[in-house]
């Protein structure tokens, strides 16, 4: 009997070897998950930032949709015309001219809180189908993620 109860305690412990094996296979695999979970968390604003940067273009794009094909008042001239600004504009041409620019609401002003965003418009005379359209490319850069663009062609209709 004595015999049996050494072979059950020499079996129930752990040996000083098996701890630290056990220890350091955990520290590692523990370095290992948080290096991957430092870079998941640092990369999950990105989709944040490019989402915005797309709801960005849309907005300006949407805006210039809605603006007529040529100039209802004076002959085009490719661009804003003398003295014109961003709430007069009244045609797609006009908004040639914005280059590059912080995010602005429709009245000209900065927005503030997107002010890491910056906007480029280019608006280009192009022949679809044989009609006479415009090109319109609005493209929005953010440090982080780089430049989305978004395009469209309003037709002379």
């Amino acid at each position: 009997m004595a015999g049996f109860n050494a072979v059950l305690r020499r079996q129930s412990a752990f040996t000083l070897i098996e701890i630290i094996v056990t220890i350091i296979v955990i520290g590692i695999s523990a370095t290992a998950l948080m290096s991957v979970f430092t870079n998941m968390i640092r990369g999950s604003a990105d989709p944040v930032i490019q989402q915005q940067a797309a709801t960005i273009a849309e907005a300006y794009l949407e805006e210039i949709m809605l603006r007529a094909f040529d100039d209802p008042q004076v002959a085009e001239s490719g661009g804003a015309e003398a003295g014109e600004t961003r709430p007069g504009y009244d045609d797609v041409q006009d908004y040639n001219s914005l280059g590059t620019t912080q995010v602005r609401d429709q009245n000209n002003n900065p927005v503030a809180t997107l002010s890491d965003y910056q906007v480029t418009v280019t608006v280009s005379p192009a022949l679809l189908n044989s009609v006479n359209t415009m090109q319109i490319d609005v493209s929005v850069n953010h440090p982080v993620t780089g430049t989305i663009t978004l395009s469209a062609f309003r037709a002379d209709y």
